[in-house]
């Protein structure tokens, strides 16, 4: 007796329904969606264009609830945080974007604040964000001699001018106020610790170029510039709750750096990963004067 053959149609027509069944039932339960990635690094700052960008498809359950799912949505905007290939691009890191990049970054009671540094007070452009460093300050006597007036921190209601005191009279009588005795020389002081990066310019960074390294290697070493790293502009997250920087002497950071940012030098120094502690009654003002001295003193 002959074994009746069966045609292989019907396994056929069966394996495409069950695919068929198997595509639609991942639809229903995956749903793939489309989203905005980037297609290569993509470092703070740039504006995004279509040849640094491109499509991803992922399931709808993966998809973050502010990704940008259209190219033009993003195409023309500045990117506030740095991208590696396949990130997301989403609204939060879009610098247009009044909450995006480093405001989303600061924790409370803190502001970002760009100081001026060069080879010498940058940490010779190794610094990258995410690092902390402390900061040291140092004024010359001539700053100093050019204030007509002494400092002193409280306040702002008790703010009044030193030279004027009113009579029962109602007339204006000078009061005199002591003049301070300015340092007879330059003084250095280590101000603050633990202060995070934010932001360190591309042109400013030190890169090295490996040899035998590729065209595209080369132009991006090209970035950084001598003229650029001379003098450049990095920013730090400075917190804005008082702190004491000599015993009996509180102020708060922001107001600390820009001063001596603006009247004297700051000189930046890269902390380990685990931080630097230190104790502010430990800290001492070094006179450059009283240093030259003293090593005069011992060579007699």
């Amino acid at each position: 007796m002959q074994t009746k053959k069966r045609s292989p149609l019907a396994a056929i027509v069966l394996a495409v329904i069950i695919g068929l069944l198997v595509i639609a039932l991942l639809n229903g339960v995956v749903r793939p969606t489309q989203v905005v990635v980037a297609k290569v690094a993509i470092a703070p700052g740039t504006i995004l264009t279509e040849e640094l960008v491109s499509y991803r498809t992922i399931p709808t359950g993966a998809k973050p609830s502010d990704a940008a799912t259209k190219l033009e949505d993003v195409v023309g905007k500045m990117l506030a945080v740095g991208r590696t290939p396949g990130d997301f691009i989403v609204t939060s890191v879009l610098g247009e974007i009044a909450g995006a990049g480093i405001p989303a970054e600061l924790p409370e009671g803190h502001v970002a604040l760009a100081i001026h540094v060069d080879m010498a007070s940058g940490v010779a452009g190794l610094l990258r964000p995410g690092q902390t460093v402390t900061v040291i300050g140092m004024l010359s006597p001539d700053v100093i001699q050019s204030s007509s007036t002494g400092v002193f921190v409280a306040p702002i209601t008790e703010f009044s001018s030193p030279l004027l005191s009113l009579t029962p009279e109602g007339t204006v009588t000078p009061t005199v106020t002591p003049t301070p005795t300015p340092p007879a020389s330059p003084l250095a002081r280590l101000a603050i610790t633990g202060l995070r990066v934010l932001m360190v310019p591309q042109s400013f960074r030190y890169e090295e170029v490996p040899a035998g390294a590729s065209e595209d290697q080369l132009y991006a070493s090209a970035r950084t510039s001598m003229s650029a790293q001379e003098g450049s502009v990095i920013v730090l997250d400075v917190p804005t709750t008082l702190m004491e920087v000599t015993p009996g002497f509180k102020t708060d950071p922001a107001t600390l750096l820009s001063a001596l940012d603006q009247y004297g030098l700051i000189h930046l120094a890269l902390e380990p990963t685990t931080g630097l502690s230190l104790d502010v009654s430990d800290v001492l003002t070094l006179n450059l004067g009283d240093l030259y001295n003293e090593m005069n003193e011992g060579r007699k």
